[in-house]
Formats: structure tokens, sequence, C-alpha cells
């Protein structure tokens, strides 16, 4: 499904745990991209041209290299084809650039709450590229569940936006390859009232996007749980995430529907940033 893998690393358990769920993506066909960036802010400006600067420049590159090599280590114990790439700059700037650079299908990076050194991937960095980066990107959190667990249940969350149907394909093409149920979830959102014409409007939205989904599955040979539910988007995103113990969420970003309302623009970061399960977060313009 995915020919090209992107994953960042740094060495941190974050970094190891997205490395293990590019492998279980991975195909015969698919080379993993191994990206290490020096993030030159580690070093404090006014040691920047001093030996104290080299020195600790000198141990993030280390830092760097040593990540690189675990990761092109896993892949080889696990016969996945895989390249390392060192660059220098912010890391934001340097995973989004090289990603498209290289044409990559997909990103997966990790996410932890601090960063040292050369270990950059924050939370707020793995935001940044799933909100600026073109490709997919798949958000591992240091504390979530293992890939171990396998992906045997997915959560699409869903509005029938251009965006939500780029999601639904990747949704979709996952639970294929990985024999896994969908849980379409729509969510009438409570801010536009429970009763009157526009609710009833909403409602007749998500029981169509909800046969939709069940001729695709037929389509497809894919087990689909539809189900619609009222409240805040992401609050409810979350809390059916937890209640059917998911494997992973599915969200596309940048959604417009035709009632002008961004279902997966701020919805997608709050559930980013709230989900305790990793999250494949999928543009409108994202490659098929």
């Amino acid at each position: 499904m995915f020919d090209r893998i992107l994953v960042p690393v740094d060495g941190s358990e974050a970094s190891d745990r997205a490395v293990r769920y590019a492998l279980a993506l991975a195909d015969d066909d698919t080379t993993v991209r191994a990206l290490a960036v020096v993030d030159r802010s580690a070093v404090p400006e006014r040691s920047r041209d001093s030996d104290l600067g080299d020195r600790i420049e000198a141990s993030v590159r280390e830092t760097a290299q040593s990540a690189l090599d675990e990761a092109t280590e896993a892949c080889d114990d696990a016969d996945v084809a895989a390249t390392g790439a060192i660059a220098v700059g912010h890391p934001t700037e340097e995973i989004v650039e090289y990603a498209s650079a290289n044409e990559v299908d997909l990103v997966v990076i990790g996410a932890h709450a601090r960063g040292r050194l050369a270990r950059f991937l924050r939370r707020s960095v793995a935001r940044q590229v799933a909100q600026h980066s073109t490709m997919p990107v798949l958000i591992v959190r240091a504390d979530g569940p293992d890939i171990d667990r396998g992906i045997r249940r997915i959560l699409l969350a869903t509005d029938g936006s251009e965006s939500a149907q780029h999601a639904r394909d990747y949704a979709f093409g996952l639970a294929a390859a990985h024999d896994a149920t969908v849980y379409g979830l729509y969510v009438v959102d409570s801010r536009f009232g429970s009763t009157g014409a526009l609710h009833a409007v909403l409602e007749q939205q998500g029981e169509a996007i909800g046969d939709a989904l069940r001729a695709r599955g037929a389509q497809d040979g894919v087990d689909v749980a539809p189900e619609t539910r009222e409240g805040e988007p992401e609050r409810v995103i979350l809390e059916f995430a937890d209640d059917q113990d998911v494997d992973l969420i599915v969200v596309g970003t940048h959604g417009r529907t035709g009632l002008d309302r961004f279902v997966m623009g701020s919805v997608a970061t709050a559930v980013v940033r709230g989900a305790s399960r990793p999250v494949l977060t999928v543009r409108t313009r994202a490659r098929e």
C-alpha cells in the first residue's frame, strides 16, 4: 500500500515505536526512509562559534547517527529495504521538505512530551508536520499501544467532506491489508442545536454516509460498523476510540462540508492532541 515510508528518528521510545509501525505497514515493495534532524537550536546561540558549541553539535550528530543506525538495523532484521539521511535545520521544516522532495507515501512520526539535543520528536513537532505535510501522517504516541497488538479496529471519523473521503480510502485500504473492522463515526455537532431543520439535515447526512460506508465495505470485503453520535466532535471521537479500544484513528484534515463547517481542521488537531492511540491524518490533496 505504501512504497516509500518516511520515519523521522531521534533514538527515543517514540521514535522506536514509529519504526515498528512503519515496518508493520511495509510490504515487499516498501522502502523505509529514516531521517534524523540535527536541530541547531539545541546548541545555545552564544556557544555556536566556540569549542563548547562544536562539542554540543558533535554530540547531537552522534545521537542522530546512532538513531539512524538503530532504525536501519531494525529494517534489515525485518527484511525491509531502508535508507538513512541526516538533515540540519528546524525539525518540522526538514521533515516536510524531505517528504516532499522524496515523494513519500506516508510519514510515520513518534511524539513525546519533551525533547532534548537531537531528540526533537515533541508532540508539537508531530502536529506541525501533520498540519504542513501534503502526505498522510501517522502520529504514534510514546505511551500509546504498541503495534504488536496489531491493527484490528480502525476508527474512521467522517463527515462526508472531500478530506473525509480521502481518509476513508486509507482506512479501507489498511483494513483490507490487516483484516480489520472499520468503525465509521459520524458526529452530529451539538453546537448546531439538538432540534430543528439543520439538526434533521445533519442526521440525514449521517445516515447517508453510513449507507455509503456499508456499500464500500461490501465492495472491498471489509467489515464496516457505521455509527452516528451527537456532541462535540473531538470529544465524541476520543471517547468512542477509548470505548471501542481501537488500534488506529483515521481522520481527514482541512475538510469543508456543504454546510461550511470545518470538521477535520481544528477537530483533527484536537484529536491528535488528545488521543491515547495512533492517529493517521489525511489532507485533502494527499496523493491517492
